[in-house]
């Protein structure tokens, strides 16, 4: 799991920066050994299905295939590219990776858990003023 999370860092962060939007609009959080989806990381933590997934002691199984129906050609894309970054290292080189980036390094407080909002993971100088000109008129 601790490479999925990473994976789907990457990609969110990746898709982000390009396309102007997250794929999941899952919250990251900033924990001691780096990044996680908030609510993904939580929900890992059940031991009941119904929500696409299951835990059986510390194994994680899908209740279902995957309905990439659901994901455009470019949340695809940046999955991949997010799997290609991290999915062959091994625990140490990925905390190391995950470590360095600016979003986890700017919101983690020790012994603590932070949200890291998504403009913290904005790199895109042209994105961070196109979202700073229409704020005010977005409704979430």
């Amino acid at each position: 799991m601790y490479n999925i999370w990473k994976i789907l860092f990457s990609a969110e962060k990746n898709h982000l920066n390009k396309h102007g939007r997250p794929i999941t609009g899952d919250r990251y959080i900033a924990m001691e050994f780096g990044t996680v989806p908030g609510w993904l990381y939580d929900a890992t933590k059940i031991k009941r299905g119904g929500i696409a997934f299951y835990r059986e002691d510390s194994s994680l199984y899908a209740e279902r295939v995957p309905q990439t129906e659901y994901l455009s050609e470019s949340d695809m894309e940046c999955l991949e590219y997010g799997f290609k970054e991290y999915a062959n290292m091994d625990y140490k080189s990925v905390m190391n990776k995950n470590h360095e980036e600016p979003a986890w390094k700017k919101n983690y407080i020790q012994e603590s858990v932070a949200v890291i909002p998504f403009e913290d993971i904005i790199e895109e100088k042209w994105l961070k003023e196109d979202l700073a000109y229409v704020a005010h008129r977005m409704v979430l």
